[in-house]
């Protein structure tokens, strides 16, 4: 009898970790996209724009957005020439010079 009752306990721990399983790449794939409450979203103005690291010109390149990517508005610098955008399609999440971003 003993052995009968821990094998459904087996089966049954057996099914909660496979669940727990499904729901971590499920929920893995959910956060792969960042998304705050306050996003705002818009696109890149140009081809091939150059997504920085930091808000400078002689930062790396981290990314390239162009105009039919939809951008996450995430802040803006100090001096207001910068916006740090996050890329819905491409994941690189980085600084583009103002006049690049667009509603």
């Amino acid at each position: 009898m003993n052995s009968v009752i821990r094998g459904k306990s087996a089966g049954k721990r057996a099914g909660a970790v496979a669940g727990l399983l499904v729901a971590a790449t499920l929920g893995g794939a959910a956060l792969a996209v960042p998304a705050y409450a306050d996003d705002v979203y818009g696109h890149c103005t140009g081809e091939g724009v150059r997504i920085r690291a930091a808000a400078s010109t002689s930062s790396s390149v981290v990314g390239l957005c162009y105009s039919n990517h939809r951008l996450a508005h995430r802040d803006v610098s100090g001096d207001g020439q910068w916006d740090k955008v996050y890329d819905v399609n491409t994941g690189a999440s980085g600084w583009i010079s103002h006049g690049y971003w667009s509603w």
